[in-house]
């Protein structure tokens, strides 16, 4: 028996002679895996370009993944619902929130011609609207872009705060200096906001309801008692496909919350039919493919039956017989999927071309990551190698006496 590293040889060295010598059957083979593995490519690619840019521009749209509360409800939430809320694996972030009319509030500066009403939202650490920026602390905050522009305020500038209250039967004012921190970009907060401590919207919650602040007004009821509970909260999920399930397990404990569900099940809606279309014209591609291989396999056996009785009569077994058709498969396979890539691209390049006024300069309508492509080769190996291991199954029971007699 020879040595395997001489078989193996020999067995590689048969093929590219083979394949060279009937090359243009080979490369029609290559052919119909490219025609087959391109269309298919394409679609798969505009799945991950069109409906992939737009699934991930929900998926960083902080307002997309956002879950409020409504605001009529009486549910209170103390500081162990919002632990056990933290550790729910549907939920990155949650902060407990003051009454919605407790913070409305009014800025101005010296530059704006009129106060501007903003809402005051409570923020810490990880919370999307913060972006790269700190989270505030004390008399610090961090203005929307809509806002800032409205009132002519800059990072670094000090704003004013102006509060009003009825207390016995009069009105009472307050006025508190705010530090600008930064100014968040219109992309983070579209409407016209401050984030700041959750410390000081309980102030201000708690000076409009008669209390002691310090910094706001010597004159009140007395000292604020500490907030135990809270009416309503700012919650983020993780995806856009863990709002709804966030949103269920939030129902199942009487708490009924304002989402964008619809908006996502329209866009996951549209994903997942696209890739069912997608599912359905790949199965029947390659069941063509797998027809016209299969038949280029059949008529390859029936020209060749004598050439493996000579190789079966000189000792060649059944796994080496089968061998000599896959090797030429795979050679096939790797010559048609690098056809599909280059047509891919062509395509790819011209769609993108086409759409590149409708898109940001990292989004794509057609795109397909290296780790894709290498999923398609491995199936068009998968296609070429599954009718050529039947063709040399058919070649290994060649009668080698009878063939050779009959020739």
């Amino acid at each position: 028996m020879s040595h395997p590293r001489l078989r193996l040889s020999q067995l590689l060295r048969l093929s590219f002679n083979d394949l060279w010598h009937e090359r243009w059957l080979a490369f029609c083979a290559a052919c119909v895996l490219a025609a087959t593995m391109a269309p298919i490519g394409t679609l798969w690619g505009l799945e991950l370009g069109v409906i992939g840019a737009l699934v991930e521009r929900q998926d960083h749209d902080p307002l997309m993944r956002l879950l409020l509360p409504e605001s009529s409800g009486s549910t209170r939430f103390d500081a162990a619902w919002f632990e056990r809320v933290r550790q729910w694996p549907e939920a990155s972030f949650v902060m407990p929130n003051t009454r919605a009319l407790a913070s409305q509030v009014d800025l101005y500066s010296e530059g704006a011609n009129a106060p501007v009403r903003v809402d005051l939202l409570p923020t810490a650490t990880r919370d999307p609207l913060l972006g790269t920026f700190a989270p505030p602390d004390g008399n610090t905050v961090l203005l929307s872009a809509s806002a800032a522009q409205q009132i002519s305020a800059k990072a670094g500038q000090v704003v004013q705060l102006s509060l009003e209250r009825e207390r016995n039967g009069r009105s009472e004012q307050a006025v508190v200096d705010l530090k600008i921190a930064a100014i968040l970009p219109p992309e983070q907060v579209e409407s016209r906001a401050a984030l700041a401590s959750l410390a000081l919207l309980e102030s201000v919650q708690s000076w409009r309801d008669g209390y002691v602040i310090d910094g706001f007004s010597a004159e009140g009821s007395g000292p604020a008692p500490k907030t135990e509970t809270y009416p309503l909260f700012r919650l983020y999920a993780r995806s856009i496909r863990d709002v709804e399930p966030l949103a269920a397990r939030l129902e199942a404990e009487g708490v009924s919350t304002h989402t964008r569900v619809r908006e996502i099940a329209a866009t996951l809606g549209l994903q997942q039919n696209l890739r069912t279309v997608l599912a359905l014209i790949g199965g029947i591609a390659v069941a063509g493919a797998l027809v016209a291989l299969s038949a280029l396999q059949f008529s390859t056996l029936r020209r060749k039956r004598r050439e493996y009785a000579l190789l079966k009569l000189t000792g060649h077994g059944r796994a080496w017989l089968m061998a000599l058709p896959c090797v030429n498969a795979v050679v096939v396979s790797l010559v048609g999927g690098m056809l599909a890539l280059a047509f891919y691209g062509a395509t790819a390049t011209a769609i993108n071309l086409h759409f590149a006024a409708h898109l940001s300069p990292n989004e794509a309508a057609v795109r397909l990551p290296p780790g894709n492509m290498g999923a398609g080769l491995l199936a068009a190996i998968i296609i070429s190698v599954l009718p050529a291991l039947w063709g040399g199954w058919r070649a290994s029971r060649v009668e080698a006496a009878d063939e050779l007699r009959d020739n």
